[in-house]
C-alpha cells in the first residue's frame, strides 16, 4: 500500500481487484494467478486489402480504437504509411519527413466488432477511388500520433470528441518542420482543428510522441501518457569531464529524469504523464514509469503505456520494446490514483507475440483500452510480421548489405511488411485471480473497510468439487450475526456477477435489528474457497 492511507479502504461500490495486496490483510494456501487474453482464429482483423493502402500501421501509437457509448457501433482509426524507401536509403532524413513519407488516417467500422467494413467517405479521391481516407492530406500536412477521445465534459455535441496529433509539413527541400495540435469533431470521424494549439506546461506547444488519453472520474481529468520531448540525451551529446572519468552523465531535468543505476539512463524511452480539464491547456509532463536496471534489459525501453479505468484502480498496457530483437510485447502495470504506478508481473508479457510465421510473430501493442462486451473484455491489439523498424531503416545503416540482412526479408522485399488488428479475449474483470487447490482449504481476509453497499457480488469461477463461501465480520473480527461462513449458501458455478447469500439472504447488515443508521463502520470479508479462482468482489447498493 505505498503511497495510501487509510482512505484508500474506502471501496464505495467500486470493484476490488487483486492486483496488489492493499485490499487483502490475510493470504493463507491461496495464490495469485495473473491471465492472459486468449487471440481470436479470425485474426488479423483488419489489414491491408485496398489499392490505396501502402502499409496499415498497426504500431504502437498509429492507431486507435473505440465503441460509442450510444449506439454500440465499433469505430478505428488507423495510419496509412507511405514510405518512399529508396530515396530514404539515397538521401537520408527521417522516415517520417515530408520529402520522404506521408501519413494520413484510414476509417473502419463494424457493427460486431469482428467484421469490419473500409467505407467510402466521401473525404479524398485517390486514383479514382473514394477512399476511407479521413485526414491528412498533401496540401494539409501528414498526420500521426492521433487518439479520438469521447469527452464526459463537453457540453457543445459538436465538440464531443477531442484529439491530439502531430502534423508535419514542408519547409524547405529536405526539410520538415514538426507540430502538435488539437481538433474536434461531433461524430469522432470528420475532423476540425482548433486555430489555438495546445500547450504542455513549461514546454510551451512542444510534446513528445507516442501520446494515449485517458479520463479520470475523480478529479475529472484528462490524462495522457506521453514522452517528454527532451527525454533523450544522445551519447555524443553526454560526454564525461576529462578531469573526472568517473563523473555522472548529465542533461535533462532532475523533476523528470530520474532513471538512476541504468545504463544509457538517459537515453532510455520512458512514459510521463500530463493532466488537462480543457484539453487544450496540458500540464508538464512528468515522469510516471522507467525501466528498472534490476528487472529489464539493457535494451529494453517502454515505447508508450495505455491507462485504462477499472472501477476505482487502473490498469496500465505497456507496450515494451526490445531494442536488439528489434520487438515488441506487452506487460501489465497497476495504479490505485492513475498517477503512481507500479508493475505486476515486472518482466513478463502479459500479451506475447505469435508463433514464428505468424502474422504478429515479432511484434503486438496495445494503444487503445479494451471493450466490455457481456462477460469479456475484448482486447484489440495491432501486431505486425515485420521487425519495428528494420523495414524502413534496415536500408541505409552503414551494415546494409544482403548477406547481412539475408533472414530480415522485409529490409529488401515490401511485401514481407505486414501489419494489422488483431482481438483476444478475457474474462471479464479477469486480469488477476486469488485462487486455492482442491486438496485444502484457501483462505483470503480483507483489510477493514467502509463501504455504503449492502450486497456482495463476485466475479469467480470454481472446479469440479469447489466453492466459495464468505463470512462477514466487524473491524475487530467479529462475525456479524447470521453471516458467518457456515450459514453461508455456497457458491459452486461460474458467474462474473453472483450475488453472495446466508440462508437465502443477500443483505449484509444480518438479521434485522442489527443494521445502524451512523456512518457505515469498518467491516471485513473472509473468504474460505476450494478448487476455485476469485477475480473481483464489489458491495453493492440493495
Amino acid at each position: 500500500m505505498s503511497n495510501h492511507d487509510t482512505s484508500t479502504l474506502f471501496i464505495g461500490e467500486e470493484t476490488q481487484y487483486f492486483l496488489d495486496n492493499a485490499i487483502v490483510e490475510v493470504a493463507d494456501n491461496v495464490t495469485r494467478t495473473i491471465h492472459h487474453p486468449t487471440p481470436i482464429d479470425q485474426n488479423p482483423l483488419i489489414q491491408r486489402d485496398k489499392p490505396w493502402e501502402h502499409v496499415t500501421y498497426f504500431s504502437c501509437n498509429s492507431w486507435n480504437l473505440r465503441r460509442d457509448r450510444e449506439t454500440g457501433q465499433f469505430h478505428c482509426f488507423y495510419t496509412d504509411f507511405k514510405l518512399d524507401r529508396e530515396r530514404l536509403v539515397a538521401r537520408g532524413g527521417s522516415s517520417h519527413g515530408w520529402e520522404n513519407a506521408r501519413l494520413r488516417q484510414l476509417y473502419a467500422r463494424s457493427d460486431d466488432g469482428i467484421a469490419w467494413v473500409k467505407p467510402a467517405m466521401g473525404i479524398q479521391q485517390e486514383n479514382g477511388h473514394d477512399t476511407n481516407i479521413v485526414f491528412g492530406t498533401e496540401d494539409y500536412g501528414s498526420v500521426y500520433d492521433i487518439f479520438i477521445v469521447d469527452d464526459p465534459l463537453e457540453s457543445n455535441p459538436e465538440r464531443r470528441f477531442k484529439t491530439l496529433y502531430s502534423l508535419i509539413e514542408p519547409v524547405a527541400e529536405n526539410e520538415s518542420r514538426f507540430s502538435v495540435h488539437a481538433a474536434y469533431s461531433a461524430d469522432g470521424i470528420h475532423l476540425t482543428p482548433y486555430e489555438e494549439a495546445p500547450s504542455f506546461g513549461k514546454l510551451g506547444s512542444v510534446r513528445g510522441d507516442v501520446t494515449i488519453a485517458a479520463f479520470d472520474p475523480v478529479s475529472q481529468t484528462h490524462l495522457i501518457a506521453t514522452r517528454h520531448p527532451w527525454q533523450y540525451a544522445a551519447p555524443d551529446r553526454i560526454r564525461l569531464r576529462p578531469d573526472q572519468r568517473s563523473h555522472p552523465m548529465v542533461g535533462g531535468e532532475p523533476v523528470f529524469d530520474a532513471v538512476v543505476g541504468h545504463a544509457n539512463r538517459r537515453g532510455k524511452r520512458r512514459v510521463f504523464l500530463a493532466e488537462s480539464r480543457d484539453f487544450m491547456h496540458w500540464t508538464t509532463p512528468q515522469l510516471i514509469l522507467a525501466p528498472d536496471p534490476d528487472i529489464d534489459n539493457f535494451d529494453d525501453a517502454f515505447y508508450g503505456m495505455t491507462p485504462y479505468r477499472i472501477g476505482g484502480q487502473w490498469i496500465g498496457f505497456l507496450n515494451v520494446f526490445h531494442m536488439v530483437s528489434n520487438t515488441m510485447d506487452v506487460q501489465l502495470v497497476h495504479s490505485r490514483d492513475g498517477r503512481f504506478w507500479n508493475r505486476v508481473a515486472p518482466g513478463q508479457p502479459w500479451l506475447q507475440r505469435g508463433k514464428p510465421g505468424s502474422w504478429n510473430q515479432f511484434m503486438v501493442t496495445i494503444p487503445s483500452p479494451p471493450v466490455a462486451v457481456g462477460d469479456e473484455l475484448w482486447v484489440y491489439f495491432g501486431g505486425s510480421r515485420n521487425h519495428h523498424d528494420w523495414w524502413f531503416s534496415g536500408g541505409n545503416e552503414a551494415v546494409a548489405d544482403p548477406e547481412v540482412w539475408s533472414d530480415v526479408a522485409e529490409v529488401w522485399d515490401w511485401n514481407a511488411v505486414g501489419y494489422g488488428l488483431g482481438l483476444a479475449k478475457l474474462r471479464r474483470d479477469g486480469f488477476v485471480s486469488i485462487g486455492a487447490n482442491s486438496v485444502r482449504q484457501g483462505l483470503l481476509a480483507t483489510q477493514p473497510f467502509i463501504s455504503p453497499g449492502n450486497r456482495l457480488i463476485i466475479n469467480a469461477v470454481c472446479g469440479k468439487n469447489g466453492y466459495v463461501k464468505v463470512e462477514f465480520t466487524d473491524e475487530v473480527g467479529t462475525v456479524i450475526p447470521g453471516r458467518s461462513h457456515r450459514e453461508c449458501d455456497p457458491f459452486d458455478g461460474d458467474a462474473v456477477g453472483h450475488v453472495v447469500t446466508w440462508n437465502g439472504q443477500s443483505t449484509l447488515d444480518g438479521p434485522p435489528g442489527t443494521e445502524t443508521s451512523e456512518r457505515p463502520p469498518f467491516r471485513r470479508l473472509r473468504f474460505l474457497m476450494r478448487d476455485t479462482e476469485l477475480f473481483s468482489f464489489r458491495i453493492a447498493r440493495r
